[in-house]
């Protein structure tokens, strides 16, 4: 009897230990924005980021995306944001019914020119072009990790678009969402959580 009751206790505490797991990993909803459900956290590499700031991409009058940035310790400069060098995550989550890919590249080359002129034209800026082949439709969410390790990993809805370890490429597209000339500054603020 006492043996069943040791296997027993085992079994709980593993299925109790399981579930905590899991319900730690699950991604805690913040809020409802232009809705769009943007998490209070993320975990990446094994580390939990939470949201340091969001804001939304227009252009002209048209809502393209919401776009959240999370740090595993929150960031209010862009001098900041730039400079950081761990673990980060941008999430873009689209609102407007239809971006073409034509349009996404024609915005990351306009910032990467405007902050990064430098890097445009290099074999980084050309192979992580070549990752957006594909066009994206509200509800869709694009992802762009970067990691401690300089890695830059792309996903679309979970897909893996693309992934290198590019120091440079971290830092244009940092630059290109919280430098002098980003794509959008109320963006930026919003990310920064100035709003």
């Amino acid at each position: 009897m006492r043996k069943g009751q040791t296997v027993a206790n085992h079994l709980t505490r593993g299925v109790v230990t399981l579930c905590l797991l899991l319900f730690t990993a699950l991604p805690v909803r913040a809020m409802t924005v232009y809705g769009v459900s943007v998490d209070n956290a993320v975990t990446m590499n094994g580390q939990t980021l939470q949201l340091n700031g969001f804001g939304l991409r227009t252009k002209w009058f048209f809502k393209i995306y919401v776009g959240a940035f999370y740090v595993p310790q929150l960031i209010h400069t862009s001098a900041e944001a730039v400079r950081y060098q761990g673990d980060r995550l941008i999430r873009l989550h689209f609102v407007y019914s239809k971006v073409s890919r034509d349009k996404v590249l024609e915005a990351l080359n306009e910032a990467f020119e405007n902050n990064s002129p430098g890097f445009t034209g290099t074999a980084d800026a050309r192979q992580f072009r070549s990752w957006f082949s594909h066009d994206f439709l509200r509800g869709d969410q694009l992802d762009l990790a970067l990691g401690a390790d300089s890695s830059v990993v792309v996903t679309h809805n979970g897909r893996l678009l693309g992934s290198m370890i590019s120091k440079p490429l971290q830092a244009a597209i940092m630059r290109a969402f919280f430098g002098v000339y980003p794509a959008d500054e109320a963006l930026k603020r919003g990310m920064l959580g100035m709003l």
